[in-house]
């Protein structure tokens, strides 16, 4: 399901305002997901610098005391989206048990290096430190 494109402005306490857009806002069962895609066509996970990046604008949101939308508080989580090539299946984290971890990267031995199955297995840690934060890893197709 695709999302909308939406602009947040960020105010702290000082008064300072940001603006911010992250690349989808999606409304599912009563909550909204403000979601960073990160994806590549040609290897199987996005590099790591991109990986970094969108890591980053959702710690970013995942603290906001609150969000805002036409005058109400409303219900929200962050969420990560890598996809890449040739991945077999996929897994949302910190939703996924660590037997679903180890089932992911097994179906995909040859998918994955062995860096690239660390830095999945130190996204999982990421997603559950971070509770608003979700992280999935799949396909591109």
């Amino acid at each position: 399901m695709d999302g909308l494109k939406a602009t947040f402005s960020i105010e702290n306490y000082l008064g300072g305002i940001y603006y911010l857009t992250p690349d989808e806002i999606i409304f599912e069962n009563n909550m909204y997901i403000i979601q960073e895609s990160k994806n590549t066509s040609t290897a199987s996970l996005p590099k790591l610098p991109d990986i970094q990046d969108g890591l980053f604008k959702l710690i970013l949101f995942s603290n906001l005391d609150s969000l805002i939308l036409n005058g109400q508080q409303i219900l929200f989580v962050t969420k990560l989206k890598l996809t890449g090539n040739r991945v077999v299946g996929s897994i949302i984290f910190p939703d996924a048990s660590l037997e679903e971890l180890e089932y992911f990267l097994e179906a995909n031995i040859k998918t994955f290096n062995t860096d690239q199955r660390a830095i999945i297995k130190k996204l999982a840690l990421e997603a559950q430190n971070n509770q608003r934060l979700k992280i999935e890893v799949s396909s591109n197709f």
